[in-house]
C-alpha cells in the first residue's frame, strides 16, 4: 500500500482588480524542464526544453447567493496545449445554505485534495505535482466537466464537518490530447475517436475535530468510454492490412484517497488511487475478440515546510504502476507492468506578492509513465530504467 506526502495549503493572498464589481484574476508562468538519459518525459526533456508554461485570465461577479465566474487558459507542456486559449471553466452558482448549493457550465472536477486548486502556484512549493495522482498531461482532462454539480458542507458539530460534493456530466476529449495518449499507451496505434457518454463521481471529506487534519475519499466513473483505433498489420498470407478496431468500455472507474495534516509550518499528505476497467476489444458489426482488463495504482507521500515569509521547501516520493492483461486478444500477448518511483526534493522563493521562483529536482527509477506514441515511439526497450529530471519555473500572479 502507497501513501502520499503533503502539499502547503498556506495561501498567499493577492488583491484582486475590480471593475464594476467585478473580480479579474490571472497569472502566467514559464518554466524549463531537462533530464538525464534519452526518456522524454514531459515533452522534449531529454534535450532540454522551455516548452512549460501556463497563463489565464479569470473574471467573476457575485451577489448575494449567487455567483458567476470563468477562466480562459493556456500552455504548452512538450507535444500538448500548442499555447491555444480554451475555456478552461465557467460557472453559475447559487448556494441556498451552507449544507447546500448547486452549480453548472464548466465546473472544476472535485478529485483529491489539490485538483480543484491547480492553478494556485502560491500554496505548493513544488514545481511539478506528484505525477501519479495529478499528471500535469492530463489537465486538460482532469481539471473540469461540462455539467452540473450539488454541495455543502454539513456541520457536524462537536465531530467537526463534511464537505460533500456530487457531480454530472461530460469530459469533451481530443485525439492530440494528453489523456489520448495515456488511455491508448499500450501499443502506438493512432486513435481516429476517444471519448464517452457521461462522467459522474463526487467527493466527501471529513474536517475532523482535529485541527489541520481532513480526509476524505473522491470517486469518478466513465460511462461508455473508449476509443476507435487505426491499425496497420503484416497478416500472412494477405500482406498489410489496414482496419479500425474499437476498445470499449461499459465504466471506467477511479478511486482515490486522500489525507492531509497541517500543523504550525508544516503540511503531510497521503493519496492512493486506483483505476480499473474491462475494456472489449474487437472490430465494428462484429463479435469482440478479446478483453483488455485494466489495473492501475498509484499513490504519494509528501510533506513541505515554510522556512520565513519567503522561502517555503517540499518533497515527495510518488509510485505508479500500470497493469494490462489480455485475454484471448493475440496468443501470447502479455503487456509487461509499467512502473515509476519519482523522488523529488523543491524549494519555492516569494520575491514578493505577486512574483515567485521555484526549483526542482527528481531522481526518477522505472521506466513507467513514458508515452509511447506514433508520433513520438518511445518503446519500453530503449529506455532508461533510472535518471534524473530538473523542473525550474518563475510565475507572476495578479
Amino acid at each position: 500500500m502507497l501513501f502520499v506526502l503533503g502539499l502547503s495549503t498556506t495561501n498567499t493572498s493577492l488583491a484582486a482588480v475590480t471593475w464594476k464589481n467585478i473580480q479579474f484574476g490571472g497569472f502566467a508562468s514559464q518554466g524549463f524542464l531537462v533530464n538525464t538519459g534519452n526518456n522524454d518525459y514531459l515533452g522534449d526533456t531529454s534535450g532540454g526544453t522551455f516548452d512549460f508554461r501556463e497563463y489565464a485570465l479569470n473574471a467573476s461577479w457575485s451577489k448575494g447567493k449567487f455567483r458567476v465566474g470563468a477562466q480562459g487558459f493556456g500552455q504548452r507542456l512538450g507535444n500538448y496545449g500548442d499555447d491555444k486559449i480554451v475555456l478552461d471553466w465557467a460557472i453559475v452558482d447559487y448556494q441556498a445554505t451552507q449544507w447546500f448549493g448547486i452549480r453548472a457550465g464548466r465546473v472544476k472536477m472535485p478529485r483529491g485534495l489539490y485538483n480543484e486548486a491547480l492553478d494556485v502556484d502560491s500554496v505548493r512549493p513544488f514545481v511539478l505535482l506528484p505525477q501519479s495522482v495529478y499528471d500535469a498531461r492530463l489537465r486538460d482532462f482532469n481539471s473540469a466537466i461540462n455539467g452540473g454539480m450539488i454541495y455543502g458542507n454539513i456541520n457536524l458539530r462537536r465531530f467537526g464537518s463534511l464537505d460533500y460534493k456530487a457531480f454530472y456530466g461530460d469530459i469533451p476529449m481530443s485525439t492530440d490530447s494528453g489523456a489520448n495518449d495515456y488511455f491508448n499507451n499500450d501499443v502506438p496505434y493512432p486513435n481516429v475517436k476517444i471519448g464517452m457518454d457521461a462522467v459522474y463521481g463526487g467527493s466527501l471529506f471529513w474536517n475532523t475535530p482535529k485541527s489541520g487534519l481532513r480526509v476524505g475519499y473522491s470517486y469518478s466513473a466513465f460511462q461508455d468510454f473508449g476509443a476507435d483505433r487505426f491499425l496497420t498489420m503484416d497478416i500472412p498470407p494477405y500482406g498489410l492490412i489496414q482496419f479500425i478496431m474499437y476498445r470499449n468500455t461499459d465504466r471506467y472507474d477511479r478511486h482515490l484517497l486522500s489525507a492531509e495534516y497541517a500543523t504550525g509550518d508544516w503540511t503531510f499528505a497521503a493519496e492512493i488511487g486506483q483505476e480499473e476497467a474491462d475494456f472489449l476489444i474487437g472490430i465494428p458489426a462484429e463479435v469482440p475478440t478479446g478483453i483488455l482488463a485494466v489495473d492501475n495504482i498509484y499513490g504519494y507521500l509528501s510533506a513541505t515546510r515554510r522556512i520565513n515569509d519567503r522561502l517555503e521547501i517540499g518533497a515527495y516520493y510518488s509510485y505508479t504502476k500500470e497493469q494490462q492483461t489480455s485475454v484471448n486478444i493475440v496468443d501470447g500477448l502479455i503487456f509487461p507492468d509499467l512502473i515509476q518511483h519519482d523522488f523529488a526534493i523543491s524549494a519555492k522563493y516569494d520575491i514578493n506578492e505577486r512574483w515567485l521562483v521555484k526549483v526542482e529536482g527528481h531522481y526518477l527509477d522505472g521506466a513507467g509513465k513514458i508515452f509511447d506514441t506514433p508520433s513520438w515511439p518511445q518503446p519500453l526497450a530503449k529506455r532508461d530504467e533510472s535518471w534524473f529530471l530538473l523542473a525550474a519555473k518563475a510565475t507572476f500572479s495578479f
